[in-house]
């Protein structure tokens, strides 16, 4: 089956009407041989009666002159001293032989040596005559009389073309809006203030068109409305915390004012982290040209300080993407990879139609049950929840969030000899 639903409607369609076409040119061409082999039968039967007992009446010297004299040039008759076994060859006649014996009387012998059929209207047979020879009647009709009905099956192929347009043009218009529905839910995603689909096509997808534009604005009236929310969240935490550090900065205790600082930093990491998330950053950043190489090289240049991030990539790569929320995602990756291994190997190179950005580390790794549980939100494996010891829970979350944003997948896995690698993948 086509994976398409246009495919499947028109060869459904075109399958169902083509099936009955044939089987109702089956069943016109069955009737039609039907009628015409009764018919003929008929025809034939009462005609060569009549030449044989025509025949039969003369004295035998003057039969064959008769026979000469009522021969065409379409049918043969000669008096012949003995006669084949009949044949069993195909024919349309419908019981002829039986006609022909009821019609000329018991006791004369018919042999049938060859009967007209479809595509071949050609006869040969023998008639017994009373003096024991044999009345042979050879002949055959125009090949047009009762060939082959090819008009019927050239009406038949243009009828079959002109139903395969047909179908191939309603099915198409029908499918055309539920192609459109496809288009509009894959340009939701990128596009919040996507214009309204139009409200057109069979009743069906009208109710479906209608129900996905008020879906699409309930959704951007919520994220409308979550938007407002965390901008008040943001202002009215970004207040009491700024207030936290500047008194801290205000204590005479040394110690004690790097600690109130450290955790007031925490604390800011954790609520820029957690709005990060919140807000979509990867949504809400327009699309444009990227020099992912540059990207990449950018944020390696950020950690190798001490000389623990390596970088493996091509010359160039553009990318059409999220140059912010990109970067934001690798620095996640670098960094974590760094906390939990210590060190960091970035590789960015191309698989098909795929980008594909690799971040090992050489770290413990993760227990294969955890794989998947890393991409919730503050979910870590580390259950201190130290910041010593890692982050906020969200790094991976934002990774995930910004690589589907842009159609991709991450995939963790633990290396063989030890460590965790992070590949993502983005279709090019």
């Amino acid at each position: 089956m086509p994976r398409s639903l246009f495919g499947r409607l028109l060869l459904l369609m075109t399958a169902g009407l083509v099936l009955a076409q044939l089987a109702g040119t089956a069943i016109h061409l069955r009737e039609r041989q039907r009628s015409l082999g009764d018919i003929v039968s008929q025809e034939m039967v009462q005609r060569f009666a009549a030449i044989h007992r025509a025949i039969d009446g003369e004295p035998e010297a003057v039969r064959q002159r008769l026979a000469d004299r009522l021969s065409t040039p379409r049918l043969a008759l000669s008096i012949e001293a003995s006669a084949p076994q009949a044949g069993q060859a195909r024919t349309m006649l419908t019981d002829f032989a039986q006609r022909m014996r009821e019609q000329l009387g018991p006791g004369i012998e018919v042999r049938t040596v060859a009967l007209p059929r479809f595509g071949a209207f050609a006869f040969d047979m023998y008639l017994q005559l009373s003096d024991g020879s044999w009345l042979r009647i050879n002949g055959s009709a125009p090949d047009d009389i009762l060939a082959q009905p090819w008009h019927v099956l050239i009406n038949l192929g243009v009828m079959l073309l002109a139903i395969v347009v047909l179908v191939a043009f309603v099915a198409r218009s029908t499918v055309r809006p539920l192609t459109r529905l496809a288009t509009a839910a894959n340009d939701l995603a990128e596009d919040l203030k996507h214009p309204p689909l139009p409200e057109e096509g069979p009743s069906e997808v009208q109710e479906s068109a209608r129900a996905f534009n008020l879906m699409q604005t309930r959704i951007r009236s919520g994220i409308e409305e979550r938007e407002r929310f965390l901008a008040a969240v943001s202002h009215d935490l970004k207040t009491p915390i700024t207030r936290l550090r500047l008194r801290a900065e205000m204590m005479a205790d040394k110690n004690l004012r790097e600690d109130i600082r450290h955790d007031v930093d925490d604390m800011q990491q954790l609520i820029d982290d957690a709005l990060d998330f919140l807000r979509g950053k990867a949504v809400d950043e327009a699309i444009q040209p990227i020099d992912l190489v540059a990207l990449v090289e950018s944020v390696a240049d950020d950690f190798s300080n001490d000389g623990l991030v390596s970088l493996e990539a091509p010359e160039q790569l553009r990318f059409n993407g999220r140059p912010r929320a990109l970067q934001r995602a690798l620095r996640n990756l670098v960094d974590n990879a760094l906390k939990y291994g210590g060190n960091a190997r970035v590789a960015l190179g191309t698989n098909g139609a795929e980008i594909v950005l690799g971040v090992e580390d050489d770290g413990p790794g993760i227990p294969e049950s955890e794989l998947e549980s890393v991409f919730e939100p503050f979910h870590r494996v580390e259950s201190s929840r130290s910041r010593e010891t890692g982050g906020t829970g969200l790094g991976l979350a934002i990774v995930r969030q910004v690589v589907r944003g842009h159609g991709g997948r991450v995939v963790l896995c633990n290396r063989p000899g030890g460590g965790l690698r992070v590949e993502v993948r983005i279709p090019s």
